[in-house]
């Protein structure tokens, strides 16, 4: 990997085995995504490479909003991966992506991790980690997909002010929170696994694990439509292609993430 004076390449190094991923820091890119779909269009990046951004500028999130984060308390990266599969045989990737996040997490005694469908982890309900999953290219039956993570570390008042919601952080009860360089390497550790097995056998491999930590699942809720349309019922599965099912008076209704939003009813 490329050295930082800013990154503890020996802490890091401590904690990663088994990685797929080459890995480059950055002192500062506007989206760690940006930077990993252009290297990809222009061939300068063939094998996967985590691109790890101490500093994002203008990170993006789904549903084309801004990601937030600040470079001593968050973790801001992106990965890449082929996966040998036709594009919509990965639309449940997202998902996958969120439950290895709350796997590490939980490793590391970050408690009350939960996931909120398709793939943002919340603590107490409040926001800890986004995921933004995009498409570098593709053929029949091939697809090269770059992943964008972000994690609110530790405890940073200034970043709440900016945004129009709770965030969470990784900190535990004495406001200690796990060293990045440890966080990032086990990530890649159960990326590296995760994206193995998820291009072997697909969400049905995880999906018990992932409906284990969604925190809405079997509770009311309500999805936002683009439209501004909202259907309110109980949640009550997931399929293997990572659409949500939802049962109503009416029956079922099964809806896919894309530009809808979810919320919980009390």
């Amino acid at each position: 990997m490329t050295k930082h004076p800013l990154w503890q390449t020996t802490l890091f190094s401590q904690y990663l085995h088994n990685n797929l991923f080459d890995i480059q820091v950055i002192d500062e890119l506007p989206s760690s995504n940006d930077y990993l779909l252009t290297a990809l269009k222009q061939q300068t990046i063939h094998s996967p490479t985590c691109i790890l951004a101490l500093n994002q500028t203008h990170g993006r999130a789904r549903q084309g909003k801004t990601w937030l984060s600040d470079t001593e308390q968050s973790l801001t990266f992106s990965v890449n991966y082929l996966f040998h599969l036709p594009l919509p045989l990965t639309t449940a990737l997202p998902l996958v992506i969120a439950l290895a996040l709350c796997d590490v997490l939980n490793l590391l005694e970050v408690s009350e991790v939960k996931i909120k469908w398709p793939n943002d982890l919340l603590r107490q309900h409040k926001k800890l980690a986004g995921i933004l999953v995009e498409c570098a290219n593709y053929t029949e039956d091939s697809c090269q997909l770059v992943i964008g993570v972000g994690i609110n570390v530790g405890n940073n008042s200034t970043l709440q002010q900016s945004v129009d919601q709770p965030l969470e952080n990784c900190s535990n009860a004495s406001g200690i929170a796990p060293p990045r360089e440890k966080l990032l390497a086990l990530i890649l550790n159960q990326l590296s696994l995760y994206l193995t097995q998820f291009e072997q056998s697909g969400f049905a491999h995880f999906k018990k694990r992932y409906l284990a930590h969604c925190v809405h699942y079997q509770e009311s809720i309500e999805l936002i439509m683009p439209n501004d349309a909202s259907l309110i019922g109980v949640h009550e599965d997931i399929l293997d292609n990572g659409a949500i099912v939802i049962g109503h008076q009416s029956g079922q209704s099964i809806v896919h993430s894309g530009e809808v939003s979810l919320r919980r009813l009390s």
